[in-house]
């Protein structure tokens, strides 16, 4: 496979030397030279994703190699650039600067000679000379328009099987039933057990349900940790060890509950389950639902023969059914011509019945072209993929073709998950550390924030990704998962072409040649390498504070580091980390993505001004943090600052209006009217581009009446109201009086009588998600609500949660907003003639 990531660097760098070139004209000729030597290159990756011979690949792969160092280096060059023009910002060269272009030159003539070099024995590796390909980007794609999210929406042959899980179920009424769902990979155990968990009659026979991927490489104690967050316990109780931890689920587990354990493998002889076992409580009608390969597994974890289901292939009738739903989603599920019915049933045949090779067979076609002659050309290779792979890895060999068909610049993005294991991968981190690391970026308009939302989209429509947790306002996805085979095909690929640095298990793991790398939970940092000066993308998931001090030690070796993603344990010791452990912070200087979460420090230090390349900033549940540094104000590049979990945080330094590129802005705290040093809302005014804001309030002098109007371009609003009182609502009834381009806002802990005056359909044309959460005192929806004489809503969905004393009836509601697709519903006791239980949770759906 033709290494994705060279692909990716090489169109951005001919975009950097085309806008940049210029600006250093005395390197005019250097970066001419070494544009004119990717082009080539660009062109022998177009006829080496032609090479399909076995006894080429060997070639072709120590090729690729030596030309993605060849690529990194010119990108690296390229970047020290950026960072030096960013430096000397207008000022005239200095003696350092004319030392940094020598170096630099020098540095240019090299690496330029050793790509003529490569050229010349690629030119004899080929037989051919290579020819200069069209000199613009590529970005070869047929754009996705309106995601399908085929992965919740469509499934085929299953409704038996659920109703033989469903009698099961019905039928459990000893203290403890393990129900085992069994089936070779690919076949829809996953799927099966998905469709269980959503049931919403379920709900109602259960207190607790919960859905957790065990998988091969989990950890007995993370996975009761995982059982626990389900169940909303806090972080402190999490501290002990396994024992403590399942007493402490034992505890909490004081309802009937339904626990899906998916794809568990047969490790540690099944000690894990016995010992997972001992903390669950044997009351009435619980049941554990286990899915695995191995029926053996089921058996010893106590599933009896009548409650082992094993899953059976597809029909080829029902095969061709769920293709036609991927494939054709937006038609219907009918096919439009004969044609492409007799290839594509070609196509479900070479699938054999198992489901996930069908779907991801169809998510591939569905961003083809309808023709007959290209649908042809695929089916031929999907025959050569089955031929050159094992006739039983079907699924494999589909997911490789799916792979190899992926737009260019969506397969790092795709191989980015291969840092992911069990557990549900945050979309934001994804997309956060592909415009980190310059996979992605601002496009047509489009922020590169909503350019990553569309290419997950696109991988959730080829089904490569399962979706799962929903945000609360688009009912879209903010989560996802990874189907094993899925899992084990992009860590395969990873390590072929290098892309970062896994151990023998497939985890993240670090080494002096990482380019990219992580560590999962506790594993001793001692054992890794982090002198890696190449190293650009570093993760760190739930890792004890000891690791992060070892790794502030080593930042002077991390030079090139462009993402630095932390997310502290919550059960590590505070006291081994000092307020000096981030000082070194400011010697990143090509960071460009920074999050930290779950940290005990008290500030940010001031070096953080010297990340002049900073774009994202993300700091989550920093409970002692009360102040952050002034300098924060200097990082003029931000695109996105994400600052909340923070409660004692008092306010924002004065001088926000310098970061005038902001698109988000996450918790961000007024100052007081009568402090000065205080960033105010005023300051925001300078922020043409700021479309995201959420705004916590604290205090009634953090306010000032029409404050708000000065950003007419916010697109999102949410406002989080902390100690509310009737003076406070008052302050915000007159917050703004009209944000014509809003279109969703959320209010939380706003403590008035009635909604504020501005929410109506005149101040607010063009709102289409509503949240009112945890407004304990609201009574009535002011009566500007209901006034659609001049103007109507175009709210569509709407959320209520925890509105004790809210007193309003469903069809007055829904008369007023016409547009209303979605209403959802939780602990609004006196709302009235609801479809749907108010007092707990529930919700209604157009159609």
């Amino acid at each position: 496979m033709v290494d994705a990531v060279v692909t990716v660097a090489l169109d951005r760098l001919l975009q950097m030397l085309t806008s940049q070139g210029l600006e250093f004209i005395r390197f005019d000729r250097d970066f001419k030279e070494v544009r004119t030597e990717l082009l080539y290159i660009k062109s022998f990756l177009k006829d080496a994703e032609k090479i399909k011979q076995v006894n080429q690949m060997e070639m072709l792969r120590i090729i690729m190699q030596e030309l993605r160092e060849m690529v990194y280096d010119v990108e690296d060059i390229m970047e020290d650039f950026e960072l030096h023009r960013l430096k000397i910002h207008g000022r005239c060269a200095s003696l350092s600067s004319l030392k940094f272009f020598c170096e630099k030159r020098k540095r240019l003539g090299i690496v330029r000679e050793r790509m003529t070099k490569a050229r010349e024995r690629i030119t004899t590796y080929l037989g051919t000379a290579l020819a200069l390909p069209g000199q613009g980007p590529e970005w070869r794609r047929q754009q996705l328009k309106n995601p399908i999210l085929v992965d919740e929406a469509v499934t085929v042959g299953l409704a038996e099987d659920r109703q033989k899980i469903g009698e099961c179920l019905l039928e459990a009424s000893g203290h403890l039933t393990v129900i085992g769902i069994v089936g070779m990979g690919g076949i829809g155990k996953t799927t099966l057990a998905q469709q269980i968990y959503n049931d919403s009659s379920l709900r109602e026979q259960y207190g607790y349900i919960i859905f957790l991927t065990v998988s091969r490489s989990f950890e007995l104690k993370e996975l009761i940790r995982s059982m626990l967050r389900k169940l909303n316990e806090s972080e402190d109780s999490m501290r002990g060890d396994t024992w403590d931890l399942l007493r402490t689920l034992h505890h909490k587990l004081d309802k009937k509950y339904l626990i899906i354990l998916d794809d568990v493998w047969g490790a540690d002889e099944g000690l894990w389950w016995e010992s997972l076992k001992s903390g669950l409580p044997h009351r009435a009608g619980s049941c554990v639902i286990v899915t695995t390969r191995d029926e053996e597994v089921a058996r010893s974890m106590g599933a009896t023969h009548r409650c082992i289901h094993h899953l059976r292939l597809l029909s080829e009738e029902n095969g061709w059914s769920l293709f036609s739903k991927v494939v054709f989603a937006r038609d219907g599920g009918q096919c439009p011509n004969k044609d492409l019915e007799v290839i594509g049933k070609e196509m479900v045949s070479q699938c054999r019945g198992l489901p996930l090779a069908i779907k991801i067979a169809g998510g591939m076609m569905a961003a083809k072209e309808k023709c007959a002659d290209e649908w042809s050309q695929i089916s031929k290779h999907l025959k050569q993929e089955l031929a050159n792979h094992n006739k039983d890895k079907v699924v494999f060999s589909t997911l490789c073709l799916s792979y190899e068909e992926l737009p260019t610049h969506l397969k790092p993005c795709f191989l980015s998950l291969a840092m992911f294991q069990d557990t549900e991968i945050l979309l934001h981190k994804m997309i956060h550390w592909w415009i980190g690391e310059g996979f992605i970026r601002e496009r047509n308009g489009k922020t590169a924030f909503e350019v990553g939302e569309e290419c997950i989209n696109e991988l959730l429509d080829r089904c490569l990704l399962i979706g799962s947790s929903k945000t609360l306002f688009q009912n879209k996805f903010f989560g996802c998962i990874l189907h094993d085979m899925v899992r084990d095909m992009v860590i395969k690929i990873a390590r072929e072409e290098n892309f970062m640095c896994l151990d023998d298990k497939g985890r993240p793991s670090l080494c002096v040649q990482s380019r990219r790398g992580g560590i999962l939970r506790s594993i001793n940092l001692e054992r890794f390498e982090l002198n890696s000066k190449s190293l650009r993308t570093f993760v760190g998931m739930q890792i004890e504070d000891s690791v992060l001090k070892t790794l502030c030690q080593n930042m002077s070796q991390l030079k090139r580091l462009r993402v630095l993603d932390l997310s502290l344990s919550t059960t590590s010791n505070a006291d081994l980390i000092d307020e000096n452990s981030l000082s070194k912070i400011g010697l990143l200087q090509h960071l460009i993505c920074l999050k930290i979460e779950n940290c005990r420090l008290k500030k940010l230090p001031n070096s953080i001004t010297n990340l002049r390349k900073l774009q994202i900033l993300r700091l989550y549940n920093w409970p002692n943090l009360r102040r952050l540094p002034p300098s924060i104000t200097t990082l003029e590049q931000l695109n996105i600052m994400q600052i909340f979990g923070c409660d004692s945080l008092e306010c924002m330094p004065k001088g926000f209006s310098n970061l005038h590129n902001l698109q988000t802005l996450w918790g961000f705290t007024p100052g007081s009217w009568r402090h000065k040093g205080e960033c105010r809302v005023a300051e925001l005014r300078h922020l043409n581009q700021l479309k995201i804001l959420l705004i916590e309030i604290k205090s009634e002098d953090q306010i000032v009446g029409e404050e708000l109007n000065i950003l007419p371009q916010l697109q999102v609003l949410k406002i989080e109201v902390r100690n509310g009182s009737s003076e406070l609502a008052g302050k915000i009834n007159n917050w703004f009086s009209s944000l014509q381009q809003l279109q969703r806002l959320r209010l939380y802990g706003f403590q008035g009588v009635t909604t504020p005056t501005w929410l109506n359909p005149t101040s607010l044309p063009n709102l289409r998600n509503l949240a009112i959460v945890f407004s304990e005192r609201l009574v009535k929806l002011n009566p500007v609500f209901w006034n659609t004489q001049n103007a109507k809503w175009k709210v569509e969905v709407i959320v209520l949660m925890h509105l004790d004393e809210l007193d309003e009836e469903w069809h007055m509601i829904k008369g007023a907003l016409p547009c209303l697709k979605l209403l959802k519903v939780e602990v609004c006791p006196k709302l009235k003639l609801f479809p749907f239980d108010v007092t707990s949770k529930g919700q209604w759906k157009k159609g």
